[in-house]
């Protein structure tokens, strides 16, 4: 018996997202058969929609999707202005449908992916970023696997997922607060090394218990906090630095200091930081006098040590650093970043002061 095909209509609606990025590179001219020869053309929703289709047509069996372009930036390009447009976009337009796809270039996405889980969190459907290695326009690309499976999660996610912002990439589910690249060529070229992934995407899509496990979020994201509070002030300034044997901070003296709104120092592998160099400390005491807050994360990837565990790192607690425990230095600079653009009309002296109080609970992100 030959059966009729189903041509009914997916009922699930998705908002798939462009921002630019390798996805959608084109070859410059028809010769071109290089990845160094792709650029991102310029293209309009209509334009994408109708290639998409023809490139993916699956995609029209799993949902009914409608695409914007946001963007059509490399991210590297990306900036804080790119979050807060990508946010605004989502938050209104996020009753209209059951789940958003952003398709976003591969460098600066462990960046987005932690901003919207600021921004954003709780949302009232699954968002899903992705991306990919090679072009959608290659023979050989991850871009069109990669489309699917984050359009087939989109759409199915289970409901301890569905207001969440989470990475689909090489048929992986990551949570996406904390979500990192490792990789400029691989397919898998993302992981997240201090939290367990949420999912695998096989013949079906395979839940971890850990989605059983995670917290319930607050009740407001931060965008609303942001639209009450603009301001006119120059944005924040946050220098992220590495410690390294004979750690030099000849340049920074309290008038360098001043001008920053924030250091994230970047510790050894157990938390730990040259407390006995002289200079060092006077560095963090230099930065404590006007103010300026030092947050410290540590270069281990997997787990993350207790800053106390050693005097070299309890020293750094006792001189006001602020620990950013398991945050991704990712998720950490998206954090301290939005924070001080949040509180800009604050003077240094009450921010600092605030930060110290509040630092581990001052967000909507699950797993502050």
């Amino acid at each position: 018996m030959v059966m009729k095909k189903n041509l009914k209509k997916p009922s699930k609606k998705i908002l798939v997202i462009y921002t630019g990025g390798t996805f959608g590179m084109r070859p410059k001219s028809a010769q071109s058969n290089h990845l160094n020869t792709y650029e991102i053309p310029d293209l309009t929703s209509i334009q994408l929609s109708q290639w998409l289709r023809e490139q993916v047509p699956e995609m029209m069996k799993i949902a009914d999707c409608t695409v914007d372009v946001l963007f059509n930036v490399d991210s590297c390009q990306f900036q804080a202005a790119h979050w807060f447009e990508l946010a605004a976009h989502i938050h209104k337009n996020q009753k209209k449908y059951n789940g958003v796809v952003i398709l976003h270039g591969t460098d600066t996405l462990a960046y987005t992916a932690s901003a919207l889980s600021y921004l954003l969190s709780p949302v009232t459907i699954p968002v899903v970023i992705t991306g990919a290695q090679r072009p959608l326009a290659t023979l050989r690309n991850d871009a069109r696997t990669n489309f699917i499976s984050a359009l087939e999660y989109a759409a199915t996610a289970p409901k301890e997922l569905k207001n969440r912002i989470t990475v689909v990439f090489h048929d992986e589910v990551f949570l996406g607060s904390r979500v990192r690249k490792k990789s400029a060529t691989g397919f898998s070229a993302f992981d997240s090394p201090r939290f367990q992934k949420l999912a695998n995407i096989g013949s079906e899509i395979e839940y971890h218990p850990i989605i059983k496990q995670l917290p319930k979020l607050n009740k407001r994201g931060m965008l609303e906090q942001f639209r009450n509070s603009a301001n006119d002030n120059p944005l924040p300034q946050i220098l992220r630095l590495e410690v390294t044997p004979q750690f030099s901070t000849a340049l920074f003296n309290e008038l360098a200091l001043s001008k920053l709104d924030g250091i994230l120092l970047t510790l050894y592998a157990s938390g730990t930081a040259p407390t006995e160099q002289e200079d060092f400390m006077l560095f963090l005491e230099r930065a404590r006098a006007v103010s300026t807050p030092v947050f410290a994360i540590t270069e281990r990837e997997s787990e993350t040590p207790s800053l106390a565990t050693y005097s070299a790192g309890r020293e750094l607690l006792e001189k006001n650093v602020l620990w950013c425990g398991e945050l991704t230095p990712e998720a950490a600079f998206v954090k301290i970043w939005l924070l001080r653009e949040l509180h800009a009309n604050h003077s240094r002296e009450k921010h600092y002061s605030w930060l110290k109080k509040n630092w581990n609970h001052s967000m909507s992100d699950e797993l502050n």
